[in-house]
């Protein structure tokens, strides 16, 4: 269905006239036998067909068909507005707090690389023992 305002519009070749003239009965013998072989050769025609006929009174259905595009309509805005709604709002104040977050996380990542490096520079055993403690505690160089 290409416009979802239009009920009768199918993806076969029979359309809201040739229905109207099928069930008042104003059809040629060619049409007839056209949208007779389409209710045989879908399931979905036919079950449409046999639907309008319950109706009776051409005025009737068209009123009804007009009712039905106005609930269908204004259901599909309401949807589109509670889409509309719910679309994020200020999404440059988003994006700016998501940067900052990152950032914090790459200087708080860098500040504990340096002071692990730190650490293991001054627990290897080669620069312990470049560094002699006199008793006054404090380093000489050997």
């Amino acid at each position: 269905m290409k416009d979802p305002g239009n009920i009768f519009e199918f993806d076969d070749d029979l359309n809201e006239d040739q229905l109207k003239k099928y069930l008042s009965g104003e059809i040629s013998d060619e049409e007839l036998h056209a949208v007779e072989k389409q209710m045989a050769d879908s399931d979905f025609v036919n079950d449409a067909v046999e639907g309008l006929q319950a109706f009776g009174p051409s005025k009737k259905l068209d009123d009804y068909v007009s009712q039905l595009n106005k609930n269908l309509s204004r259901q599909l805005d309401s949807k589109k507005q509670h889409k509309e709604k719910r679309k994020i709002r200020d999404m440059q104040w988003i994006i700016i707090a998501v940067i900052t977050i990152l950032l914090l996380c790459v200087l708080a990542f860098v500040v504990v690389k340096m002071q692990r490096e730190k650490q293991q520079y001054k627990s290897t055993p080669q620069n312990q023992l470049m560094y002699k403690h006199t008793t006054n505690n404090s380093p000489t160089l050997v």
